[in-house]
């Protein structure tokens, strides 16, 4: 379900629905308290159903993706070898009642969530299939 987050058509436009994230990569987390503007860049994409002739799924959608988020309260990250590669198995985003609920379900490295006052996606790039 697509939230009714400022920037989101966006998206939904680009990818053709509200992505899952699943194993999508989390390439930045940047927290500016002087600004009060900080961000997460992530490497999403949506899979086609085929393979390519060595048994790769092929990717159908591929973008990389901006949550800009000010106003933290509440913030926890977590995960192991963040240098490496930081992939998450989805990622859920709630409206709550003084702002919005990002939530970062582990699958390697960096994992957590980040609750904000204000939040707001955009697309950064996209990339041929």
């Amino acid at each position: 379900m697509t939230p009714n987050l400022p920037g989101a058509e966006s998206l939904v436009k680009w990818f053709g629905r509200w992505p899952s994230f699943h194993d999508a990569e989390i390439m930045s987390l940047y927290i500016d308290r002087e600004r009060k503007a900080s961000s997460m860049r992530i490497r999403a994409f949506t899979m086609s159903g085929k393979t390519d002739r060595n048994g790769y799924h092929i990717r159908e959608r591929d973008a990389l993706v901006v949550f800009e988020f000010s106003g933290i309260s509440s913030l926890r990250i977590e995960g192991e070898d963040a240098d490496t590669q930081n992939v998450i198995s989805s990622l859920l985003v709630e409206k709550t009642n003084g702002g919005w609920h990002l939530v970062l379900e582990p699958c390697y490295g960096i994992a957590g969530e980040i609750v904000a006052r204000d939040l707001r996606v955009r697309l950064e790039a996209t990339f041929p299939s």
